[in-house]
């Protein structure tokens, strides 16, 4: 997959940020948040699903004022070999596909737990 540029042409690495909003006048601080940042000029972007799960946090849990991002679990070389087959195995993790390669490794692996026991 090719890296993605900022608009100053400087390559933009994959980092976690620590977020800090003010909503109704109270400092929310989010923790380990995905981004793309540029070292060059500083600019931060964020996925747009990434900004979705953050604003399903906040009205999640009114009132808590700290939370950690979500961080999704490897994926098993099972589930690799099922989306293989599948013809899947190409989703990006940044996907803004309404379903990720994780929600469907995910309900692979727990298919596969049921189907073991």
């Amino acid at each position: 997959m090719n890296k993605r540029l900022c608009r100053c042409g400087q390559p933009m690495l994959k980092v976690k940020k620590t977020i800090s909003r003010n909503i109704n006048n109270q400092e929310i601080t989010i923790y380990n948040v995905p981004a793309l940042y540029c070292e060059q000029c500083k600019q931060t972007l964020f996925s747009a699903r990434t900004v979705k799960k953050m604003d399903e946090l906040i009205r999640k849990f009114p009132g808590k004022k700290v939370f950690e991002y979500p961080n999704f679990p490897s994926p098993s070389d099972d589930a690799i070999n099922i989306l293989k087959k599948l013809g899947i195995d190409d989703l990006s993790d940044d996907s803004e596909q309404p379903v990720n390669k994780w929600d469907i490794i995910l309900l692979s692996e727990r298919l596969q737990s049921l189907i073991s026991a």
